[in-house]
């Protein structure tokens, strides 16, 4: 019951976003205006969510809660995300990127000469995208300069 209330909770905040990314104007490929990224981005999040409510209907309710070490996981998670937002404006977004990626790869179980190499793998390829091909201005960091 609860999956499918957080479904529908989706999918009413990604229609809500999208009917929002509606009303900026798009732009083109080449020149893509305020609006071209929020409606993908929408487009994508109602998508995901009209799948997960269709699967959340059709799954039978779990009768077993949920495992203690799901419980971790998820806390984990969320504390990685809240400690990402909290380093961003100080370490930069490289440097933040390669400690959360690797972090979370370490604790859903991956050693750490692994973790370490997609995490660098991640950082560097998300910032050549975001930054240098798309030229999108990412935090530096106050300890970079």
């Amino acid at each position: 019951m609860l999956e499918r209330g957080l479904a529908l909770a989706l999918l009413a905040a990604s229609g809500v976003y999208l009917a929002h990314a509606l009303g900026l104007s798009p732009g083109t490929a080449a020149r893509p205006g305020p609006g071209f990224f929020p409606r993908w981005v929408g487009t994508f999040g109602t998508a995901v969510a009209l799948a997960w409510v269709a699967l959340s209907v059709r799954r039978p309710t779990p009768s077993a809660p949920v495992s203690r070490e799901g419980l971790r996981r998820v806390l984990a998670t969320l504390a990685a995300l809240a400690g990402y937002c909290l380093l961003l404006p100080w370490a930069g977004y490289p440097l933040t990127a390669l400690l959360f990626v690797a972090g979370l790869l370490r604790r859903l179980g991956a050693g750490w000469p692994g973790a370490l190499a997609v995490a660098l793998a991640a950082a560097l390829a998300s910032y050549a995208l975001f930054a240098l091909l798309l030229g999108v201005p990412l935090p530096r960091g106050a300890l970079v300069g």
